[in-house]
């Protein structure tokens, strides 16, 4: 996962904007490592949910937009469903926005995705697999089937409605993973 995201992603603004990401220690020892790295015996991951709750300007976005497109492309699940989830539209776009130019910044992505702003999705040829924006507020929120999802900023949840049914449409995948941000 560490080898991917360096990889392939990039950085999107600042002074750091196009430049590769490299995983800051903290962000790979406490997060990514424990994360991707602890398996049952069977070889999948141990943990299903990561939540983390760090103050602001210390790259929660871009690391969830990597690890969004990771589950997207990387982790081998075909016709995956993976989530960016926030309690509006604008706050939902915000990691897919971040996704959405990393794809458009690496060449190899860009000729295997195709990035819909306008629909706030993300299309994964090879696997058939999509990401997607969605707000708390859209209606039908029923029928996933996810195998990721990024929950951002969720202590402004008005509800655990849309949490519950994201985390739920995840048991007919093999290694679901829940990333919550805050």
């Amino acid at each position: 996962v560490i080898d991917w995201i360096e990889r392939f992603c990039c950085h999107t603004k600042g002074e750091w904007a196009g430049q590769p990401f490299r995983l800051r220690s903290w962000q790979e020892e406490m997060i990514i490592r424990p994360l991707f790295g602890t398996l049952r015996p069977d070889g999948r991951r141990q943990y299903r949910t990561c939540y983390v709750e760090i103050p602001r300007k210390n790259g929660k976005t871009e690391l969830a937009a990597a690890i969004g497109l990771y589950l997207l492309m990387g982790d081998g699940e075909v016709g995956g469903e993976i989530y960016s989830a926030a309690v509006d539209r604008d706050q939902a776009s915000l990691v897919f926005r971040v996704a959405g130019q990393m794809v458009r910044q690496d060449p190899e992505l860009a000729a295997i995705c195709r990035v819909v702003d306008s629909r706030r999705q993300i299309a994964h040829f090879p696997s058939g697999s999509f990401y997607k924006a969605i707000p708390a507020e859209s209606p039908g929120r029923h029928g996933y089937n996810a195998h990721g999802i990024i929950y951002d900023e969720i202590h402004a949840a008005p509800d655990r409605e849309l949490y519950d049914v994201l985390t739920t449409s995840t048991g007919a995948r093999r290694q679901p993973l829940i990333f919550v941000i805050t």
